[in-house]
């Protein structure tokens, strides 16, 4: 099943080719089984940033205090604020899975919270969970009281409710993106211990993108749905969900209805809105006035540039004022006259902190009673929120610790100046290592950074579709992209620095791309490879005229001139024949040589000690059986190897012989990068939704 974001493919082959996406039960055992104390108790301390935040997917507040807020991370887990998101707590470390997708609260006991696990915004790093977990104590503690692996829940549950005139009795609305898996809607009659899954469409399957109670007529229940052709829609009903029907009056034909999100107005809610997806755009914004009989479009064509509908997708009424509506995608829109006139009402291509930016890709809004105007926007940055009903708009991420890394570097000069590519965040950096000081070096989806060893002020940095930019001190930022067809162009490419001699420097599309002065131009030093991405590239420290690469189908790739002619694919039948997430020689022998590889129910360490011409498996079953995405081989310590992954990080101090687990306690999140700081002797490591970590290991 194909998704409409491009970077879809890219993760799915570090995590799960050819399957749509990694089994969730195997990584939770391998994370179990990781999940031994290291034998030094390892003490991992954050390094930020902790004041740009990372994508968040739902909010809930407090029904009689609008500045307790609780929000999930799309792979960070549940957080509390006390103060409208003036500073922030995480509640979650441990959990079994950290990949938030809906919270709801208990509207006669605030105390009550459930959290449905699993992203649903269908995207392929839109991470699957685990089932429902509930808390009764505001959030302090959580269990998981309703694993889907034993009730049948879906795996990513993005709709979530409570209902109002009985606790007991609970919606649960998700996604599912494996065949066979659950998807849909599903009840619960008990507080959430045993589930039905609702047969709206048959037996067929469905998937459900929104869940909403009547506040004022008990049994009344709206839902959206998506499945093949005519069942997909807003669907109603007035008996507790003994039956149901399908809304037609006004609303499009279903076979062009996508992902559909609704709002109940509070001040009136018979006043029902509904922003509908189709093929990515918005399709339009239908309002019913009474409670679903009937529809009328009220969108006209002013959502006609609106993108990424089935990414982000959410709308909200005022609580006094049932013509005041907040909407979006990419950016949000708002009507004060029922949608009468639109307006644009946040850009998130002006300038950090200006008062109409807000940062891309909404994902869900809330206007809480008792506070008009006040409306807390999650998205791809955190928290955004409004005090003048979305004229006016600040970042309240302080503390949000939630940003998802594709890389990390460390510069050799200072430890303190830390650097990574981060989800939609661009290329975030700090120069005193301090969680609260990080700053946007270049934007986009930030990707590999490279920092010149001698000089700091000399780096690269990259973005999205093979996007370059060099900065040097003499004459700041300039874009340096190599001059790849764009059908060539991965989504995110990997970037090395010649430590001998800087301004040579390579990167790889299905080719290698080499630069020997320093960006300004490039050239194609190989032909296409095998046919797949370059994943991965090594410039030996020990000869900078011997060059490895890896590639997505498994493949390890060699120059022993610089880069002037390359070997055949050296891989053999020994590596697994899937992505080799990262290759890297030994600083005093550039003959001995690691590959790391992806995926699941493989092996995922390798070593050469003739140069890649043989390989043996060091992992030797010593590691979990999970993706395993860099590595670090120190100078100081020739025989040591760390390694990261979805499972956590692991050390040997004999090549690969011996392994000992260093997760300590880190957060139960993705591990994708590792860098050794030779001067500090301190281990980096980048996070898939918990931003940055550091831990001194010698």
């Amino acid at each position: 099943m194909t998704t409409h974001k491009a970077r879809s493919a890219w993760f799915q082959a570090r995590e799960a080719w050819p399957r749509r996406e990694a089994p969730v039960e195997l990584l939770v055992r391998a994370r179990a089984d990781a999940a031994a104390p290291a034998p030094g108790g390892e003490r991992w301390a954050p390094v930020g940033p902790s004041n740009i935040g990372g994508r968040m997917t739902c909010v809930v507040c407090h029904p009689s205090d609008p500045d307790r807020v609780w929000a999930g991370a799309a792979g960070g887990g549940v957080w509390r604020s006390a103060d409208g998101g003036g500073s922030w707590e995480s509640l979650w470390h441990s959990e079994p899975s950290l990949n938030v997708g809906s919270l709801a609260i208990d509207p006669g006991n605030p105390d009550v919270l459930y959290c449905g696990t699993g992203e649903a915004n269908l995207s392929a790093d839109s991470h699957a969970g685990v089932g429902v977990l509930r808390s009764l104590d505001a959030g302090d503690t959580w269990e998981l009281f309703a694993p889907s692996e034993t009730t049948g829940l879906p795996r990513r549950i993005g709709a979530l409710a409570v209902d109002p005139f009985d606790s007991t009795h609970l919606l649960a609305g998700g996604v599912s993106h494996v065949p066979g898996e659950a998807g849909g809607l599903f009840v619960s009659t008990d507080s959430g211990l045993t589930w039905t899954r609702q047969p709206l469409v048959g037996p067929a399957r469905y998937w459900c993108h929104a869940v909403r109670f009547h506040p004022e007529h008990p049994g009344w229940i709206f839902v959206t749905i998506a499945a093949n052709g005519s069942p997909t829609g807003i669907w109603r009903s007035r008996d507790g969900g003994s039956s149901w029907e399908h809304l037609a009056g006004g609303l499009p034909d279903p076979d062009l209805i996508g992902r559909t999100s609704l709002a109940l107005a509070p001040s009136a809610p018979d006043v029902v809105y509904a922003l509908v997806e189709s093929s990515g755009k918005v399709l339009d914004v239908y309002r019913s006035d009474d409670a679903g009989d009937g529809w009328k479009a009220v969108g006209g064509p002013h959502f006609a540039d609106e993108r990424q509908m089935s990414y982000g997708n959410t709308i909200v009424v005022h609580p006094e004022n049932a013509d005041w509506v907040l909407c979006g995608g990419v950016d949000l829109h708002r009507t004060t006259d029922a949608g009468g006139h639109w307006e644009q009402v946040t850009h998130w291509d002006d300038d950090r902190g200006t008062p109409r930016y807000a940062h891309a890709d909404h994902h869900a809004l809330a206007m809480p009673a008792g506070r008009p105007g006040l409306v807390y926007d999650l998205n791809d940055g955190g928290m955004d929120a409004s005090t003048d009903g979305g004229t006016t708009w600040e970042n309240r991420s302080d503390g949000l610790a939630t940003n998802m890394f594709y890389d990390v570097e460390v510069a050799a000069e200072t430890g303190d100046f830390i650097a990574g590519g981060a989800q939609d965040n661009g290329t975030l950096a700090t120069l005193d290592g301090t969680a609260g000081t990080y700053f946007e070096l270049s934007g986009g989806d930030g990707g590999w950074v490279v920092i010149d060893h001698a000089d700091p002020g000399h780096l690269f940095t990259t973005a999205q579709h093979m996007l370059v930019f060099r900065h040097r001190s003499s004459d700041g930022w300039k874009r340096v992209s190599p001059p790849e067809d764009d059908a060539a162009k991965p989504w995110m490419v990997f970037v090395a620095m010649d430590p001998a001699t800087p301004t040579t420097l390579f990167t790889g599309s299905n080719r290698v791309w080499r630069t020997t002065d320093d960006g300004d131009t490039w050239d194609p030093v190989s032909a296409v490879l095998d046919g797949s991405d370059i994943s991965t590239i090594d410039i030996a420290r020990a000869d900078s005229r011997r060059i490895y690469v890896g590639t997505e189908n498994g493949g390890v790739f060699r120059s022993t001139d610089g880069g002037a002619t390359w070997s055949g694919n050296l891989a053999s039948t020994v590596l697994p024949g899937l992505t080799v997430t990262r290759v890297g020689s030994r600083a005093d022998n550039a003959d001995v040589v690691y590959a790391t590889v992806a995926n699941f129910g493989n092996r995922h360490v390798f070593r050469s000690a003739d140069g890649g011409l043989t390989w043996a498996d060091v992992d030797g079953g010593g590691l979990p059986d999970a993706p395993v995405l860099s590595m670090a081989l120190p100078s100081a310590h020739p025989d040591r190897i760390y390694v990261c992954g979805d499972a956590g990080v692991f050390r040997s101090d004999d090549e690969g012989a011996t392994w000992t687990n260093l997760t300590g306690d880190l957060p139960n999140v993705t591990v994708v990068d590792l860098v050794y700081h030779e001067h500090d002797r301190t281990l980096t490591a980048a996070t898939y939704g918990r931003s940055i970590w550091r831990l001194p290991v010698d």
